[in-house]
């Protein structure tokens, strides 16, 4: 795993400006604290940060062909470059490494883009052809690889970087907060879609190959996902991706939590992996027997277990947190802990991320499927009326905006609307009432999108709404929420993190197979369990799921007053224009029960929001942040 940063420029590049490559690749150091490295070409400047992981000797980057041709810069790992380098030879290429980069370069010399397909893995790669004049960046199908890009018109450059502050690092100025962004984020917790919270800036898309020209015109492919083998069954499928992320030359390690996803990872790696499997766990949770249960399932599996808890005094985490996010997340600070503890053990460690996506293991999946149960069985004017009348009575009652009440109401109103269904069980809330109850001037005055709009427009067709959330999660609140905060939490620490659930060959494979066998009704995760019982212990196999998340009103009052008292008060709030202070003090009046979670997520949300805006746009060193 490592960090690029660079660009590709209209006009010749000179060594003169070799600072300013220095500059964004030293805000990456932490991607790749085992050695850093840049190269000036004539229309192209790529620089690396590297964490080495395969071929430690002669996996030097940026790398060269050995034509001198082409200059990759990479971010992520090939777990089949091995067979793709062999029939490569045996085509007659040449190689002077045993690098899975060099098996990229060599695709793209005798294949041109058109075979980036058969990579499997993550990554986000920047390519210069010299002989052509022309500038590639791609990232993977599955999105688990960050890459960032800008237009700078002054210099005639398309920017890119692994995180958004190396590129802020080239430009010297202060970015601006997008606030159509921020509003997204207020709704959804992460940001769908390309966007990022830093104005002008966006990503490239998951599995988008953008080819770029020194007149800047610019060309978009598409990296179509293809099964390359025949697997018997889901267990041989899944078996065979956990093999593959064991590719390294230093030792794996595995997350462990109390459910069956990392579990099951575990039991397989335990026999890929040349040492004592090593495992990780985070005593925090909303199920208090996490850590218990993390325990009995490595005893069980004979595998040694590391588990440590969340210290009282999380100022400097939270500071750290957002430093290396770029973008406030509610429940990153348990993921970056945990990555942590990994790293001082191993180098690379699997997470389970990805499971509960790709067989239905989320409760939102069940309350879908009981909702279009209800829909199937009420009148249209009946649940619409009903639905209306109790929501307008559950605003009259409630003193609270945005009540658990008014939400389940509401949903049923909107019953077959699945779009706006889904959306309000993710506790989107947007809408003017709401907006004049939360935000400032700053945001009141800004031109916003509407959420549930922007939702529906990114809804998937088809008339089973279960799918239909399963499909838009895995592009959407998968790539920008879970796999965004596990890349920077785990590169945060030196630390790569893979995720054998989020495979191209096993989400091929997995999405074939009809809803009605991987959740028949409302049995969550029923085929993964039919198939995997023989991998695990049957208590194990049969737990419940249990969340990473923490209850937001008792985390709040335990760790986050200080910051509280600090980032939302009166005379800052108002300063900064963002957030309504009378929301704000309501709700820290209130004593904290489970009712109020969504009220707290906004609280910690805009304490997020206040410390981004200090480092980023206010630029204070957000090491001054942590005294």
């Amino acid at each position: 795993m490592c960090g690029i940063a660079g660009w590709f420029s209209q006009t010749p590049t000179h060594q003169s400006q070799s600072p300013q490559l220095e500059s964004m690749i030293s805000r990456l150091v932490h991607r790749g604290p085992d050695g850093t490295q840049c190269e000036m070409l004539q229309h192209a400047a790529l620089g690396h940060t590297r964490l080495s992981i395969i071929d430690l000797q002669s996996g030097t980057q940026p790398m060269y062909s050995i034509d001198k041709k082409v200059c990759i810069t990479f971010n992520g790992e090939i777990y089949n470059y091995q067979e793709i380098r062999l029939q490569l030879i045996s085509e007659g290429y040449q190689f002077q490494t045993e690098s899975d980069t060099e098996v990229i370069i060599a695709l793209y010399q005798i294949y041109g883009t058109h075979k980036f397909n058969r990579l499997r893995g993550m990554y986000a790669f920047a390519l210069w052809d010299q002989e052509n004049a022309i500038g590639i960046l791609c990232r993977d199908p599955l999105g688990i690889k960050p890459l960032f890009i800008k237009t700078d018109h002054k210099q005639n450059k398309l920017l890119f970087a692994s995180e958004a502050k190396a590129i802020l690092a080239h430009e010297q100025s202060a970015p601006t907060l997008d606030l159509k962004q921020l509003h997204l984020l207020m709704n959804f917790r992460y940001i769908p879609n390309d966007g990022s919270l830093f104005s002008g800036i966006t990503q490239i898309k998951p599995g988008e190959i953008l080819i770029w020209n020194t007149d800047r015109s610019l060309e978009t492919q598409r990296i179509k996902m293809e099964l390359q083998v025949q697997y018997a069954d889901t267990l041989a499928a899944f078996e065979d991706s956990v093999v593959a992320h064991f590719t390294a030359d230093v030792e794996v390690g595995c997350y462990l939590s109390g459910g069956i996803d990392s579990a099951l990872i575990a039991s397989y790696g335990k026999n890929i992996s040349d040492y004592p499997l090593q495992t990780f766990t985070l005593d925090v949770g909303d199920n208090p027997m996490e850590a218990k249960y993390a325990k009995q399932t490595a005893k069980t599996l004979g595998i040694i277990n590391h588990c440590e808890s969340i210290s009282d005094n999380i100022n400097h985490d939270i500071h750290h947190l957002i430093w290396h996010l770029e973008t406030p997340k509610i429940n990153s600070l348990q993921v970056g802990l945990l990555a942590q503890l990994a790293s001082r053990h191993v180098k690379v460690s699997l997470s389970g991320v990805g499971g509960d996506e790709l067989f239905y293991g989320y409760n939102i999946h069940r309350i879908l499927q009981w909702t279009l149960r209800c829909k199937k069985s009420l009148p249209a004017f009946a649940h619409r009326y009903a639905g209306h009348l109790l929501n307008k009575l559950a605003e009259k009652t409630s003193d609270l905006p945005f009540s658990e009440p008014k939400r389940q109401f509401q949903m049923l109103e909107h019953l077959g609307e699945w779009g706006k269904v889904y959306g309000l069980l993710r506790n989107v809330w947007d809408c003017p009432a709401l907006r004049n109850t939360l935000y400032g001037p700053r945001l009141l005055d800004e031109e916003l999108p509407d959420c549930f709009e922007y939702l529906e427009g990114q809804w998937p067709g088809g008339e089973d709404p279960v799918t239909s959330a399963a499909e838009f999660e895995f592009r959407h609140k998968l790539v920008n929420d879970l796999l965004w905060q596990e890349d920077r939490m785990s590169m945060a620490h030196g630390l790569e993190v893979r995720v054998p659930f989020v495979d191209t060959w096993l989400a091929h494979y997995t999405q074939k197979i009809p809803r009605r066998l991987l959740m028949p009704g409302t049995k969550l995760k029923y085929h993964m369990r039919q198939q995997f019982q023989i991998a695990l212990d049957y208590e194990v196999a049969r737990r419940p799921k249990s969340g990473f998340q923490v209850s937001s009103p008792y985390f709040f009052h335990k760790h986050l007053i200080p910051l509280a008292d600090y980032y939302l008060d009166k005379n800052r709030v108002k300063n900064y224009g963002l957030f309504n202070y009378t929301f704000i003090e309501k709700i820290l009046k209130l004593a904290p029960r489970k009712k109020l979670r969504w009220h707290y997520f906004m609280l910690y949300l805009m304490i997020l929001t206040h410390i981004w805006i200090e480092i980023f746009e206010n630029q204070k060193d957000y090491n001054s942040c942590f005294e």
